[in-house]
């Protein structure tokens, strides 16, 4: 009996010991799953947030702007061209009906193409000129598309704290902002009102664009990337520059859109203040 008892006692040891190290496997391979699923999530995470991020973003404007740039360059070096040529031939039909009918329609050719070619590649946007570039846009604007822009602004407007990338893109910004109210706001009359903080509201530039059109559903548009797809990128590189953008619409109220771009607060280290 006492060998019998003692052979149970070891049968029950190794049992124990087996049934101890399963137990112990299975919680270390639960953890292990867990963190490697937590590990995947993590990384998935982390490449959505490498795409939307700043980098990615300045990558992918900073093509938009080269070709931009290059689409500039051929209408001025081959289209412009070609209708300058044009108009010399014009010059030797006989017909004077037809000779002044062909020279109307080539002018506006020139003027249409020159107005492209402007507004994908204009002259380079600074600090020192951001104002004066985007009242000139707000007068292109309105020759083209017969709305009234008008351009409000203070005598003096600082824009010494921006960078020359931030300045490039709050003109796009803004440009773009025009560009739906001339294509699909129906329109008779915008303002723009760009202005540096007043009272309590924090120092920096604020720009507010308003209108009197049809007006939109800013929450349906937003996503739909079809008529106000370019409310999209507006929206990206205000998230570049670190400017907050919003955009706000109801049917037959027209469209109101703000944009501030803060003046970026220094940074402390080491005893020394630093200036973004």
């Amino acid at each position: 009996m006492e060998t019998s008892a003692a052979e149970v006692n070891h049968l029950y040891d190794i049992i124990h010991t087996y049934t101890l190290f399963f137990v112990v496997f299975d919680v270390v391979f639960f953890v292990a799953a867990v963190i490697v699923v937590l590990l995947l999530i993590r990384f998935l995470k982390s490449r959505q947030k490498l795409i939307v991020s700043g980098g990615y973003l300045r990558y992918t404007i900073r093509g938009q702007e080269e070709e931009r740039a290059r689409i500039a360059r051929e209408l001025h070096d081959t289209i412009a061209q070609d209708l300058r040529y044009c108009v010399g031939l014009a010059e030797k039909v006989q017909d004077e009906e037809l000779k002044k009918e062909l020279s109307a329609l080539i002018s506006k050719s020139v003027k249409d193409v020159r107005a492209m070619s402007y507004n994908l590649a204009p002259p380079d946007v600074t600090k020192k000129n951001l104002v004066v570039s985007i009242m000139n846009l707000c007068q292109n604007f309105q020759e083209q598309s017969g709305i009234e822009f008008r351009m409000v602004t203070p005598s003096a407007v600082k824009t010494h704290f921006l960078t020359e990338e931030e300045c490039l893109n709050i003109y796009r910004i803004v440009q773009e902002s025009l560009n739906n109210i001339s294509r699909h706001a129906d329109a008779q009359e915008a303002t723009v009102l760009v202005r540096n903080h007043i009272g309590t509201e924090e120092n920096g530039l604020y720009i507010f664009i308003t209108d009197d059109g049809v007006g939109f559903d800013t929450s349906r548009n937003y996503t739909s990337g079809t008529r106000h797809f370019g409310l999209v990128g507006m929206k990206q590189r205000a998230e570049l520059i670190g400017a907050k953008l919003d955009v706000s619409s109801e049917y037959g109220e027209g469209t109101q859109v703000k944009l501030i771009k803060l003046v970026t607060p220094p940074t402390i280290k080491e005893g020394i203040i630093k200036f973004k």
